[in-house]
Parts: structure tokens; sequence; C-alpha cells
């Protein structure tokens, strides 16, 4: 039998040293942390005071202070330092926790292998706090980044996946990847227009990714800035984060909540009969932003691209894969790629 019963039932008691520290570490009163984790104030009394509350205010308590419960939960652990998984030391936790469309929970960390020189990234999920079914569901979602990593193993615009496994001690759900020197493409997209040239590789590294993906039936359906990382050493841009990525005839793929907004993804990404269009409309967006220096509003990219030094041929190609009506884009990527790639 099924159990679809909630599993956050338990209580649990952290470390008072612990919470202690990382208040003070981020300057929060009872208070302030209150106000962030959207707990009463008696429920950071409490936890100061040793005494147990359910797993998941506590969680919310840990996450408002950028941190994890576990970390608040083991005496052996410091604020900040690093534990191990498997065979890697997590050396850093790079971002706080990040919820994606679909309702995802995730925190990115810099890995380093504990017997090889070799750094890895790695996404550690959190799906303790879910029904059973839920937990299954998300493992299938989670599942699909390093399936499609595998299908395309060898391509120079897709990340290349390590592993992915339950961790048992931490209860986390982990996808490790090979480690990219570099920074995601939202960081330095709309500071100022990039020079042409960088445009150029852009929009083909980027299609020929996605070129790729669609070769083996997969539409990568939320193509942001930040699911793109441009490599330090030669300026490539590599797609990364495939756990939305559709996979073709295979039935639904996706939550049933509705999606946040998001203004580089097609209007039927979230659609069942979504198609490899909704990745050449935000191959598009991504393009417009980096050649006009800001990302403007749907449906001005054409007058937007007139202020560039791009050929008009690129700002016909860009206007059209950018179109709100999908069936006014064009129909493959084998249709833009020739175009950018005769651009002198």
């Amino acid at each position: 039998m099924t159990n679809a019963g909630p599993k956050h039932g338990r209580t649990v008691s952290i470390n008072v040293s612990k919470l202690t520290a990382a208040m003070n570490h981020r300057g929060l009163s009872v208070e302030q942390l209150k106000e962030l984790a959207d707990v009463s104030t008696g429920t950071v009394n409490n936890l100061l005071a040793g005494k147990s509350v359910y797993r998941t205010t506590a969680s919310q308590v840990a996450a408002a202070l950028g941190t994890t419960l576990d970390v608040l939960m083991n005496a052996s652990t410091p604020i900040g330092g690093a534990s191990t998984v498997h065979e890697y030391l997590v050396s850093d936790v790079l971002s706080d926790w990040i919820t994606a469309s679909n309702g995802l929970k995730f925190q990115l960390c810099r890995l380093r292998h504990l017997e090889l020189d070799r750094q890895a990234r790695g996404k550690r999920f959190d799906l303790r706090d879910m029904t059973t079914d839920e937990e299954q569901r998300c493992r299938t979602w989670i599942k699909r980044h390093p399936n499609v990593c595998g299908t395309l193993q060898d391509h120079p615009n897709i990340v290349r996946n390590l592993t992915a496994f339950h961790d048992p001690v931490e209860s986390f759900y982990w996808v490790i990847d090979e480690w990219i020197d570099g920074e995601p493409l939202q960081r330095t997209l709309g500071r100022q227009p990039f020079e042409p040239l960088v445009v150029k590789e852009l929009l083909l590294d980027v299609a020929r990714g996605l070129h790729g993906l669609h070769e083996k039936g997969i539409v990568r359906r939320e193509l942001t800035p930040a699911t793109i990382t441009i490599r330090n050493s030669d300026g490539r841009a590599i797609l990364t984060e495939f756990e939305l990525a559709k996979l073709i005839d295979r039935g639904p793929t996706v939550s049933t909540a509705e999606w946040p907004v998001d203004p580089y993804r097609a209007g039927e990404a979230d659609a069942d009969d979504v198609d490899v269009r909704a990745d050449i409309y935000s191959w598009a967006r991504i393009g417009v932003h980096a050649a006009f220096g800001e990302l403007p509003e749907i449906g001005s990219e054409k007058s937007a691209l007139e202020d560039t030094l791009l050929p008009s041929s690129v700002q016909s190609c860009l206007t059209k894969a950018a179109s709100v009506f999908r069936s006014e884009r064009h129909e493959s990527m084998n249709e833009v790629l020739p175009i950018v790639e005769v651009w002198k």
C-alpha cells in the first residue's frame, strides 16, 4: 500500500549553540528571525531554549539563516563549514535554497573529490517534507537531468553529469556535474550590449546545444540566462539544469501547478504539447538581450534590434524566433543556425 501521508509530523530539536552562532553571524534578533522564517516569536524562543518543534518549522528557520537543518542539528559541523557526501567534500555552498518552477527546492554546492584532484558542482534537492507520492514524482524529475546529460555526454555545449544519488545520511537527493570554471550568463547579461562577435558566438553555442537536444527528442523548455554557464577559458556557453526538460512523446512531465512568470520562457512552455519552438523563443529572447543590453518588452524585439550592430538577416531571424505565436516562429534550429553561421 502506498503511503501518501505527510512525513513531517515528527518533531526535532536543534543545537542551541549552533542556532545562536548562526543568528549572531547574520546579525539577527529573535523578531527579525521570526519575520524571515515566517514563524512565531514563541517558536524561535522554544528553539533557543532547546525545545522540540515540528521538522518543517525548524527547516524554515534554518533556511532563513542560510543553512540547513542538518547543520543546526549536528554539533560537529561548524556554521559555514564543510561536510562530506559519498566520495565528495562539500567545500562551499554557492546559493541559498532555490525553488524551481515546478516546486523543486535545491541548493548549489562546490564539491571536491576526497581522493582525486577534482572539483564538481552539486545540486542537493530537499525532498524530506514531501509525501511519498510527491517524493517519487520529484525523483523522476530530478533524474531527468542525468538522463539528458547521458544522452548527449560528448556534446561541447551540454554539461557533463558525473552521478546522481540519494544520500541517506542527510536525506538529500544529489545531482553532481562536472565543475565548469565560469559563471552564469545572467551575471553579465544586461550590464551593457555585448560586442557583435560575442553575440554571434553566444547564439551559435546555445543554438548548437539546443539542436543536439532536439535531435534526441528533448525540449529544454525553460532556457534562461541562469541555466547557461560561460566558461572562462574559451567563452563557450554550456547548457545546464535539465530537470524540466520535456521528452517528446513521453506524456506529461511537469507539475500541474502554475509556473511563475519568466520573461525568457515561451507562453506554452508549461503545456504538455510543448515542442522545440519554445526553445527557439527563449534562444531569441536571450540573444536580443545580449545584443541590445537589456531585455525589451515582449513584442518589441524588432525595434530594439534596430539599435544594434547585428546584420539585418540576424535581426529578422531573432524577431521571427521571438514571436509570441509559436506558429510564426522557425520550425527548427536547422533554420536559424545557417543564418547565424554565415554572419561575417
